[in-house]
C-alpha cells in the first residue's frame, strides 16, 4: 500500500545513496525499499531535495558562519524541526486526499453499478421481448400454414407482436436517457473539481507572494542590523588597539628612563621630573583605557541586547518560513492531484470494476 511508505524511509534511503556518491531517483529509491507508489515516492524525493539544498545553502552562506555555534545548531535544530512537521503535514494531507478520491469513487463506481444494473435489466427484458416475439412468429407461421379460418387469431397475434415491439422501442429509449444521465452527472462532477482546483491555485498563489514580501523584508532587517554589529566591533577592535600600543610604548619610555638615571647620577633630579611626567601620562592613559574599557562594556550590552532582537527577528523569519512551506506543501499536493491521469467512464453494458490505485 502506498500509505506504508512514509519520508523517514525515503529519507535514510535517499541520504545512502548520496553518500555512496549516487543521484537519488525513483527506481533506485523503488529498488530499495521494494514497494512504493510514483506519486508518493517521488514527492517524497522531492522534499528530500528541498531539505538537501536548504542544507548545503546554509552551509555555505558566509553570513551564517559568523554565528555563534550555539546559534546555528539552534538554526539547524529549528529548520529540522520545521523540516519534519512539513513532512507530517504532506502525510496526512495524502492521505486525506486519498480517503476523499476512495470515498468519491466508491460513490461514482455505486451509481455506476445502479445505471449497470438498470441497463442490464432493460436488457434482460429485450432478450425475452426478443424470445417471445420469435415465439409469437413461429405461431403466426405455423397457423398460417394450418388454416385459413385462422385468420382472425393470426390478426391478433400480429397486433401482440407490434405491441411488444412498441414496447421494445420504449425499453430502449429508457436505456439511452439513462446513458445520457450519467454522462451528464460525470461532466458536472469534473466541472466542479476543476473549479474548486482553480479556486485553490489562486488563493495558494497570493498567499505565496505575500509571505515571500515579508520574508525578503525580514531578511533585510536581519542583515542590516548583522552589519551594525560588525561594524561597531571593528572600530572598538581598533581603539582598544592602539591604546595598548600607546601603553607598551610608555612603558618602554619610562625603562630608558630608569636606566638612564642609574647611568647619570648628575641629571637624577631632572630625570624624576620626567619619570613623574611620564607618570602623569601613563595615568592620564590609564583613565583612558578605563573609559575605553567601561565603553566596550557598554557596546558588549548594546550587542547583546542587538542579539536579542536578532533572536527574535529570526523567530518571526522562522514562523514566516514555516507559513510558507505549509503553502506550499499545498500546493504541491494539489499539483499532485492535477496531475493524476482522470478515472476512464465504466462500460455501459457491464459492471464498472474501478482501478486499483497504490
Amino acid at each position: 500500500m502506498a500509505s506504508a511508505v512514509t519520508y523517514e524511509m525515503v529519507e535514510d534511503v535517499c541520504n545512502h545513496l548520496a553518500a555512496s556518491g549516487e543521484n537519488p531517483t525513483y527506481l533506485k529509491v523503488h529498488q530499495r525499499l521494494g514497494k512504493g507508489s510514483t506519486r508518493i515516492v517521488s514527492a517524497h524525493i522531492r522534499q528530500w531535495r528541498e531539505a538537501h539544498a536548504l542544507g548545503k545553502a546554509l552551509d555555505g552562506d558566509p553570513l551564517f558562519g559568523e554565528w555563534p555555534e550555539a546559534l546555528q545548531l539552534k538554526a539547524r535544530s529549528l529548520f529540522d524541526g520545521l523540516l519534519a512537521l512539513s513532512a507530517e503535514a504532506a502525510n496526512t494531507s495524502a492521505e486525506t486526499c486519498r480517503r476523499a478520491f476512495e470515498e468519491r469513487e466508491q460513490a461514482m463506481a455505486t451509481e455506476v453499478q445502479e445505471a449497470t444494473r438498470a441497463s442490464a435489466a432493460a436488457l434482460d427484458r429485450l432478450h425475452g421481448e426478443q424470445a417471445r416475439t420469435a415465439q409469437l412468429e413461429a405461431e403466426v407461421r405455423s397457423l398460417e400454414a394450418a388454416a385459413e379460418a385462422r385468420q382472425g387469431m393470426i390478426s391478433e397475434l400480429i397486433m401482440q407482436r407490434e405491441l411488444q415491439d412498441a414496447r421494445l422501442l420504449e425499453a430502449e429509449e429508457r436505456l439511452e436517457a439513462l446513458r445520457a444521465e450519467h454522462a451528464l452527472q460525470l461532466q458536472r462532477v469534473a466541472d466542479e473539481a476543476a473549479a474548486e482546483r482553480k479556486r485553490l491555485l489562486d488563493e495558494i498563489r497570493l498567499e505565496q507572494e505575500r509571505a515571500v514580501g515579508e520574508r525578503e523584508l525580514l531578511m533585510r532587517q536581519t542583515d542590516r542590523l548583522r552589519q551594525d554589529h560588525v561594524a561597531a566591533v571593528d572600530d572598538l577592535k581598533l581603539r582598544v588597539a592602539k591604546l595598548e600600543a600607546a601603553l607598551a610604548s610608555q612603558r618602554q619610555k619610562n625603562e630608558e628612563a630608569e636606566s638612564r638615571a642609574s647611568v647619570h647620577a648628575a641629571v637624577r633630579l631632572q630625570l624624576e621630573e620626567a619619570v613623574a611626567e611620564a607618570a602623569r601620562r601613563t595615568a592620564g592613559l590609564e583613565d583612558e583605557l578605563a573609559r575605553l574599557r567601561a565603553v566596550q562594556v557598554s557596546d558588549a550590552t548594546r550587542l547583546g541586547a542587538q542579539q536579542a532582537q536578532i533572536a527574535m527577528l529570526t523567530q518571526q523569519l522562522e514562523r514566516e518560513t514555516q507559513r510558507a512551506t505549509a503553502v506550499e506543501e499545498r500546493l504541491k499536493a494539489l499539483m499532485l492531484q492535477q496531475a493524476e491521469p482522470p478515472s476512464s467512464p465504466p462500460s455501459a453494458t457491464g459492471p464498472g470494476v474501478p482501478e486499483g490505485r497504490d
